[in-house]
């Protein structure tokens, strides 16, 4: 005897390691070894490598709402590694869930939960419900915009539960709004409450696997029998080797996983959840008011109750599938149900031409997040990172000064908008429409201004005595001028000449124009001279009351909800920022 099996006996003698493996690789495959069979296999093996990917993450990961982001970042961008880490563990959440249903799938279509594999089957419901939790919580821990609002969406259904909601609601957050408690909470459960109870079902579900051992087809050779090794390991493996390689590609591709912009609370985001469970999500379109909780409650209760229920329901003495079609059919309908809600919700979103705009601002809004990181994140958190870059802090506070009168973009609500769209504010193209029909819905139609000023290009009963119109040329010439002031716009010297000229002669009647021109009668039109620029911008955010822009009269306090003073409310740096924002995005939203 060698040195080798020496040791082998030795190893033997005190584990019994080869009774072990002969009892793993000698378990008889009744009806011979199938691809059929690889499904069980290829999801332990997708949570072995969620596990050990989850452990690599942990080293690095810091739960925290000021530091879940900025961690997380650090693993994608920085750690030696991490992105691959990170994307093998993202992309394997998701395989466990294709793999889970196709799985159930494979069972039921053998009918491998029927007498005496009841245990099993219901063992495997826990599991699937398991592995929902782990993809639930997960997607939270980066604390970005996706997960954050996308859990305020699951946390809110919970919330609507019969009696116990709130009390579910504000368990599972940790109080009643999300932060630090909330992201402890769904980082346990992850990392220590879902796991154990994930090993214990599944080491349960494994031993009654073996017990009872596979279920062969109905018409399968039952004399025949193959020894799980090695046909059947090799089929495993291969398929475990699949999946694996497909989760490279996917890591590989998107250089690891999506990373969102850190969480902001305050801002408007436009949520939805992972694609697998987009199918629940468009399925709350169809229920509203108080039939909401047959979306959020009733339907996946029904749904549980029939998976539950059918080792029960099933009495044929046959595995054929023939005579166990009608007990089949919800389950059939159950996929068709969820392929057409994911595939709806998806068109959905491609036709929704708001929530396409939001989706390339919160896209921009993540890119420029990272690009920022990468020098470094405050101890304050990511937020406050972001809050010292003029661009970033130039939406918000538009967002929150700005956007509930004005629109910008796919920022404001039309329908709600009480004063101008200023896409493509001082350009030609915005002033040839303001002189064409000033009354608008997006320009002054919905302001206190609606009236004072007649369209330039077409008479009507309201124009004032003696008013001419203003032909195309002169029209085009004037829009030209106005907006040279603030960029370039290709136009000829003689065009900006005749621009100006036509503005200081016809339009001082109502405007003001380098602080001349008629102040009587109304005196609400505001001064030409600079319009557009971003220095007249930053006088009107700073006070609109001033004869830089409007004047006094234009905000008489019959005026009702016209712009306020910004000025004291607003730091100076601040009104800066906003006006620079507010110029360049208006300029974009041209294009």
């Amino acid at each position: 005897m060698n040195r080798r099996e020496r040791f082998s006996s030795w190893l033997d003698e005190r584990a019994g390691h080869k009774e072990l493996l002969k009892h793993l690789l000698d378990e008889p495959i009744v009806g011979g070894a199938q691809w059929a069979y690889v499904f069980g296999s290829a999801l332990t093996i997708v949570f072995v490598i969620q596990a050990v990917t989850g452990m690599l993450l942990m080293s690095a990961y810091a739960p925290g709402a000021e530091t879940a982001w900025a961690s997380v970042h650090y693993i994608t961008f920085k750690m030696p590694g991490g992105w691959l880490v990170r994307g093998l563990h993202h992309f394997g959440s998701q395989a466990m869930v294709v793999l889970l249903g196709m799985h159930l799938a494979q069972v039921a279509i053998y009918g491998a939960y029927k007498k005496p594999r009841e245990l099993n089957w219901w063992f495997g419901l826990v599991l699937m419900a398991l592995t929902l939790g782990f993809s639930l919580t997960g997607y939270l821990l980066p604390w970005d915009q996706k997960g954050y609002w996308a859990t305020q969406v699951a946390t809110n259904i919970a919330g609507t539960s019969p009696g116990i909601g709130r009390e579910l609601q504000q368990l599972l957050q940790g109080g009643p709004s999300y932060g630090n408690l909330t992201l402890t909470r769904f980082y346990s459960l992850h990392v220590a409450l879902l796991p154990a109870s994930l090993v214990l079902f599944l080491a349960v579900h494994i031993a009654l696997f073996r017990k009872h051992g596979v279920t062969p087809k109905a018409n399968a050779d039952r004399a025949r029998v193959d020894p799980f090794f090695p046909k059947q390991l090799v089929m495993d493996l291969g398929a475990g080797l699949v999946v694996l390689c497909v989760l490279f590609v996917l890591a590989w591709r998107e250089h690891g996983a999506p990373l969102d912009a850190p969480a902001d609370p305050a801002s408007d985001y436009p949520a939805r959840p992972e694609w697998y469970f987009l199918p629940l999500f468009e399925l709350l379109k169809y229920f509203h008011g108080p039939l909401e909780m047959v979306g959020t409650m009733g339907i996946p209760l029904v749904i549980g109750a029939y998976l539950v229920a059918l080792p029960l329901l099933d009495k044929h003495a046959s595995t054929a599938l023939r005579p166990r079609t009608k007990l089949l059919v919800p389950l059939l309908v159950l996929g068709a149900g969820i392929a057409f809600l994911t595939v709806s919700a998806f068109r959905s979103d491609a036709k929704d031409v708001r929530f396409q705009a939001q989706r390339v601002e919160a896209d921009h809004r993540a890119k420029t997040a990272t690009r920022i990181a990468m020098g470094g994140v405050p101890p304050e958190g990511p937020l406050a990172m972001l809050d010292r870059d003029p661009e970033l802090r130039g939406e918000k506070l538009f967002r929150e000064k700005c956007a509930s009168c004005h629109t910008l973009g796919s920022i404001g609500d039309p329908k709600k908008a009480t004063a101008s769209r200023l896409d493509g504010w001082g350009t030609e193209t915005w002033v040839l429409s303001m002189l064409h029909d000033p009354d608008a819905d997006d320009r002054f139609g919905r302001t206190p201004y609606k009236g004072a000023m007649p369209s330039m290009d077409t008479a009507s009963k309201d124009s004032p005595a003696g008013w001419k119109a203003m032909p195309e040329p002169e029209r085009r010439a004037v829009a030209s001028f106005l907006a040279s002031q603030s960029r370039p716009t290709g136009a000829s010297a003689a065009t900006l000449a005749l621009g100006e000229k036509i503005v200081t002669e016809r339009c001082t009647s109502c405007h003001l124009f380098k602080g001349a021109g008629d102040d009587g009668g109304d005196g609400i039109a505001p001064e030409l001279f600079g319009w557009g620029s971003l220095a007249w911008l930053r006088s009107q955010v700073a006070d609109p009351s001033s004869k830089r822009t409007y004047r006094e009269k234009a905000f008489d306090p019959a005026m009702k909800g016209h712009m306020p003073k910004f000025e004291g409310e607003l730091a100076p740096g601040d009104i800066d920022v906003v006006a620079a924002w507010v110029h360049l995005h208006a300029s974009l939203a041209a294009r």
